[in-house]
């Protein structure tokens, strides 16, 4: 699949597009989607296991990633090239995704966001 988080993100009526299906309407659609969650996080930021146990009151919440190893497998330019190419809907939800994030976690640093309804 090409821009497979936006596809899951909206569920199945966009998960069988064709491959180049995907236009600017469902980044919209997803972006609105995200904005309606009351909490936003990216599973390798340093701030999330410290925001996660602000708003859920869980202790022991680790980081999901070592970022300090190198990747395993590595692309070519143009393959990276293509992958950008195929995917710029999710890398602008991503983007989206990441500014999102940052507002959540600024809130939830103060202790100022109420605790979420539903985790």
């Amino acid at each position: 699949y090409d821009n497979y988080y936006l596809r899951v993100l909206l569920g199945e009526r966009v998960l069988g597009l064709p491959p180049g299906a995907i236009t600017s309407a469902h980044l919209a659609e997803a972006k609105r989607v995200l904005s309606s969650l009351q909490l936003v996080l990216l599973s390798n930021d340093a701030a999330t296991p410290v925001t996660l146990q602000r708003a859920t009151g869980i202790a022991n919440f680790t980081a999901c990633r070592d970022t300090t190893r190198p990747a395993r497998c590595a692309m070519s330019d143009e393959d990276n090239e293509r992958a950008r190419r195929d995917n710029a809907h999710d890398l602008a939800l991503y983007d989206y995704a990441e500014r999102l994030a940052a507002q959540h976690v600024a809130s939830w640093r103060g202790g100022e966001a109420p605790l979420p309804a539903v985790l």
